[in-house]
């Protein structure tokens, strides 16, 4: 293994060809900031390795628990300012959406929120059959704003999301698999061995050029669907401004 730390996050691998992006931030990984990563550096490390997989994980016990909310509140005199950062974490979410890599996201206990947004940005997701999912964001008088309310829409359809999204509800991983929001449950602290697997098998039968051209040949729903990210953080920063705090 070759690990290396940033503030929020660290650069790992495991096996010969499969990259893992561990997010590491006290014992819940919050998210403190939009910007959770240094896309350049980022770039670069992917750059160095001929990874044909990435996982993301979080390091402990928990995925993430989700942003740091006494952080956001500290926007409500200066939503522009937010809005700026998300839409730059946005550029990394939709980053590793679009990479010509297997994307899967190991998740094991907490997944809320921003957590659960950076999970979305993945090909897919494994959880622990005792893994937790929730969208807490409107008990503050919020919405996801990292790309939650048009990815997961996506994934799961509309009726589904609306109802996760409005409703805050906290859901276990079962409930997680019946809607399409995980694809695999596993074993507890079985999530990221599992991830292993599936990159390696995927990859066992498909070339990097092979992975490459089929990923040029469908939709770059991140590219697509720009205008309403910004949208979304546009929102995301009226809501701030009106939070009673």
């Amino acid at each position: 293994m070759n690990r290396v730390s940033s503030p929020m996050v660290e650069y790992d691998t495991v096996g010969e060809n499969i990259g893992v992006l561990r997010l590491h931030n006290g014992r819940d990984n919050l998210v403190d900031h939009a910007v959770f990563l240094d896309l350049t550096e980022l770039k670069q490390w992917l750059q160095r390795n001929s990874f044909q997989g990435l996982i993301i994980t979080g390091n402990g016990r928990n995925f993430s628990k989700g942003a740091n909310v006494e952080r956001i509140k500290g926007y409500k005199h200066c939503p522009e300012i937010l809005e700026e950062e998300l839409n730059e974490g946005k550029k990394i979410l939709s980053y590793i959406e679009e990479l010509p890599l297997i994307t899967v996201a190991a998740i094991e206990g907490a997944c809320f929120g921003a957590g659960l947004e950076i999970a979305l940005s993945c090909n897919y997701r494994l959880a622990s059959e005792s893994a937790l999912f929730s969208f807490p964001e409107v008990t503050l008088g919020l919405l996801p704003g990292f790309g939650g309310t048009i990815r997961l829409p996506k994934l799961i359809g509309q009726r589904a999301a609306k109802k996760l999204i409005l409703s805050g509800d906290m859901i276990h991983a079962q409930e997680a698999l019946r809607l399409g929001l995980v694809d695999e449950t596993t074993g507890k602290k079985e999530a990221f061995f599992k991830a292993v697997e599936l990159v390696e098998g995927l990859a066992k039968r498909c070339s990097a050029r092979q992975m490459e051209c089929f990923d040029h040949i469908m939709d770059q729903p991140g590219s697509d669907y720009w205008p309403v990210y910004e949208k979304e953080s546009r929102y995301f920063g009226e809501l701030i401004r009106a939070m009673d705090i």
